[in-house]
């Protein structure tokens, strides 16, 4: 099992197994591990009991990962107290020979967590301890590390946990909900799991409960007062995508699906529910966006494990199925601008120096992990899925569902279904974007067109730079009356080409639909967001005009994972920010600071105008990236709040916008967004009329 993080705050929370040793050496599964924990959040305090029986025989040793600042108040089998030694998070004990597999082992402990938490989504994505855990009076959160309860190494076959907390406090972990009770003065619920995980997350609020039955899965959200209106929405979109991934993979793994809130900033994602924090829940882009996102990870990461020796394949899959494939099916054009944005996030935010393979991917830390993992993985499934046909590749995903699903998967298992699928041996197709960093430079060379015998002849070449890959380039001829593909397989350095068409080509067009993942040049980089956030010279300029106050600008260069960049006032500005990337605050007095604004943006002292549209309120803010004519590979970002409070609204949205170039917040909701794309690249040619 894994959790899964969205909004630039995705963490996968690992830690080392803890081993089980039976008598012949090997891990002994235990038949049935009971939990139960009675939560203390005044005191941060968890007590509990941990009772495990065994088939026979019973192992000789037991050792169990426990939280390491646990106090173990007894261990007992058959009644009696045994031998037992704690040190170091781990809990070593020797089973009595006389016993047998159904005496019963009772562990009692109890143990302090009070971590720390962050207090805002303005934070960079991987700023998470990976070892938050709290208990306390405004929520409780125990991730799937936080030792919060015996863990075994190897999965008890049945599982049981039983969570009191004072009244008004519901408590959620996985499995189905067998019961839920109110008894002397304490919420009691107990979770059974017909397919136990690996290891155990434990949730717990003041919450307002809403549930529904969908297709035999319980479907429940667990909302604070203040976001309990949106329940309905919620379960209902629950709903739907349970349906639409149900019928496109296979059954729903598990007994049920919850939205629970959390009381600190998060997205992550457990087996059968989802936590989401107060603030995420209200953006309105999160329930077609974030949420099937989780609901697709039930099938895969926490419905098929991911073996982590080869990489972690699960993000990449499920940004395809979900992110991606929602897009797509709201029209090719989505699709192409999706997968366009995907490109355009792995050439802004990565670096050569934080290049890795995907193989090497396991979980996302920064910017850079993230394009890797997610995007770049996204782009594989895509190639696979144009290279294969439709109905192979949804065959193949659907096999390795069914073949593994409760068990780990690799890379190798997704290559031999697709292989199987596709009649033909797929290996060194997937290696070459596995093993590798990076990716193929492409470029259209000494294009011509003729015209002879009635028809037009289009020739050229297409480049790769070093190391070449093989690949199926597709290529688009665009006239009057419509495109004309054709496909060209390259695997060196040049690969000449010959299209001919019967009516006069305006344009030529190297993969036009993004179907292939490739580094696009400078040149082709629309301006985002997502620059400024793998700007690595960076420089912070504060105009005369700033309305946002020193903190706020510090929250925004944090929140763009740029804490480091340095600050000047303008007047400071010279030749020491030559050649570096700008982010202005406010009007600047310099004329020359700043790229010239895209068509459909506008601005002065007075206010600032967007598709059209005129905004002078206080409670408005712009933020707007430019790239600059003679250097492509430099941006500028202006922000320009129209007061203190209108930065500090907007500032903790602007990094979750990171693939668009202007953004405009009115009372810190975004009000409109873009990006402008780039017309010309080594990848288009455009004819003149007549010419060749």
């Amino acid at each position: 099992m894994k959790p899964v993080l969205v909004l630039g705050i995705f963490l996968l929370l690992l830690a080392a197994p803890a081993c089980a040793v039976s008598p012949e050496g090997e891990a002994a599964q235990a038949a049935r591990q009971a939990i139960v924990v009675a939560l203390d959040p005044d005191r941060h305090l968890l007590s509990g009991e941990s009772t495990f029986v065994f088939a026979s025989p019973a192992p000789a040793k037991l050792v169990l990962a426990l939280n390491p600042r646990s106090a173990i108040v007894s261990v007992k089998m058959g009644g009696k107290e045994i031998p037992h030694a704690f040190s170091g998070g781990m809990l070593t004990i020797s089973l009595p020979s006389t016993g047998n597999g159904a005496d019963r082992l009772v562990i009692a402990y109890r143990c302090v967590f009070d971590d720390r938490l962050p207090e805002s989504t303005v934070t960079a994505e991987g700023s998470f301890s990976e070892g938050t855990a709290s208990i306390s009076p405004r929520g409780v959160f125990l991730g799937t590390d936080a030792g919060w309860y015996p863990v075994p190494a190897g999965t008890p076959r049945k599982r049981t946990v039983t969570v009191s907390a004072p009244a008004g406090i519901e408590a959620v972990t996985a499995g189905r909900r067998a019961a839920r009770r109110t008894e002397q003065g304490q919420n009691v619920s107990v979770w059974e799991e017909e397919h136990p995980v690996e290891r155990l997350s434990l949730s717990a609020g003041h919450y307002l409960v809403e549930e529904r039955m969908a297709g035999g899965v319980a479907l429940y959200t667990y909302f604070s007062p203040g976001n309990s209106h949106m329940a309905s929405r919620y379960l209902a979109a629950a709903e739907k995508y349970l349906r639409y991934y149900s019928e496109l993979l296979g059954p729903y793994p598990y007994e049920k699906f919850a939205v629970v809130e959390n009381f600190f900033p998060t997205g992550y994602g457990f087996p059968s529910y989802t936590l989401l924090g107060s603030t995420i829940i209200r953006l309105p882009f999160i329930i077609d966006t974030s949420l099937p996102h989780e609901i697709a990870h039930c099938w895969w990461g926490n419905g098929v494990f991911v073996d982590f020796r080869q990489g972690n394949w699960s993000e990449g899959l499920v940004t395809y199925l979900a992110d991606h494939l929602l897009e797509a099916a709201k029209s090719s054009r989505e699709g192409v601008g999706y997968r366009s944005r995907l490109l355009t996030d792995y050439a802004s935010l990565v670096p050569p120096e934080k290049d890795f393979p995907l193989r090497d991917f396991t979980a996302r830390s920064d910017p850079s992990s993230r394009a890797i993992g997610y995007g770049k993985g996204a782009m594989v499934f895509q190639m696979v899925r144009k290279l294969i046909g439709d109905d192979p590749f949804f065959r193949a995903l659907r096999s390795v569902y069914r073949e593994r699903l409760y068990r780990t998967a690799s890379w190798d298992d997704f290559t031999r279904a697709f292989s199987r699928e596709a009649g033909s041996d797929l290996s060194a197709f997937m290696a070459q974007w596995l093993n590798r960093p990076g990716g193929p430079r492409l470029s259209l060379t000494g294009v011509r067109r003729e015209f002879a015998d009635g028809t037009w002849r289009v020739t050229g070449t297409i480049r790769q730079s070093q190391p070449f890959y093989d690949l199926r380039v597709p290529l688009r001829l665009t006239t009057a009356r419509g495109d004309r593909d054709e496909t060209i397989r390259s695997n060196g350095g040049e690969t000449s080409f010959a299209l001919l068409s019967p009516e006069e080509p305006s344009r030529l067009t190297l993969d036009p639909d993004v179907d292939l993942f490739r580094i696009l040049s400078p040149s082709e980089l629309p301006a985002t967001v997502n620059r400024v956030k793998g700007s690595r010279t960076l420089v912070a300029v504060v105009t005369r005009d700033c309305r946002a106050d020193s903190e706020t600008l510090r929250l925004l260069l944090e929140s763009l994972n740029q804490r480091n960049a340095p600050v000047v006032r303008e007047e400071e500005v010279g030749t020491s920010s030559a050649g570096r990337d700008l982010l202005v605050c406010g009007n600047p007095a310099s004329d020359g600071l700043l790229p010239p604004a895209p068509s459909s943006v506008s601005y002065s002292v007075g206010g600032f105008t967007v598709e059209g549209e005129s905004f002078a309120e206080s409670g408005d803010a712009l933020f707007l990236v430019t790239a600059f004519p003679d250097d492509p590979d430099r941006v500028a970002a202006l922000f320009l709040p129209r007061s203190a409070d209108a930065a500090a609204r907007s500032i903790p949205k602007i990094t979750h916008y990171g693939r668009y170039g202007y953004l405009v917040f009115r009372e810190g909701e975004n009000r409109k967004k873009g990006v402008v794309l780039p017309e010309t690249g080594p990848g288009i040619v455009n004819f003149r009329r007549g010419g060749s």
